[in-house]
């Protein structure tokens, strides 16, 4: 026997298909929504950051005041820095360039407070009559340079 077709068709209205459609989308915004502010916040910490650093590093300045060198056995170099900025400097490295050594000696606490001195004795084999460039880094990527001679 067969069915006859009476022209209409079971299946689900348009009010119920538009109410699952809605929700469809109104979940895929709030995550969207979701998923850019996180976006944003994490850029703008990170904006902050470099605004932060960039801003502390123009206001480092360090001077290089007294550089002496001292003959006793072994030799070494007496290093003034002073710290003539309004916050403090976290010193690195120094490094002693001759015209045949290029020596970097680094350092774990180096901190100059603002207004401070610090003289720090490096051990290093000069010679005589000999320039040498020292150039003082800090933690913030600042570069300090002067030259001395014995």
């Amino acid at each position: 026997m067969r069915r006859r077709w009476n022209g209409s068709r079971s299946g689900l209205s348009t009010i119920v298909t538009s109410a699952i459609m809605l929700t469809a989308v109104a979940l895929m915004g709030s995550g969207v929504v979701s998923w850019s502010n996180t976006n944003l916040f994490t850029h703008q910490e990170n904006l902050q950051n470099t605004f932060s650093t960039s801003v502390n590093k123009i206001n480092e300045d360090l001077m290089i005041e007294n550089v002496w060198f001292g003959k006793t056995s072994p030799k070494f170099l007496n290093i003034t820095l002073n710290n003539i900025g309004n916050i403090g400097v976290n010193v690195t490295k120094i490094q002693l360039i001759n015209s045949t050594h290029n020596v970097i000696y680094e350092f774990n606490n180096g901190e100059i407070l603002p207004n401070k001195l610090n003289s720090t004795k490096i051990y290093n084999q000069w010679g005589n009559n000999e320039l040498v460039d020292i150039v003082v880094t800090t933690e913030r990527g600042s570069v300090f340079r002067t030259q001395a001679s014995p």
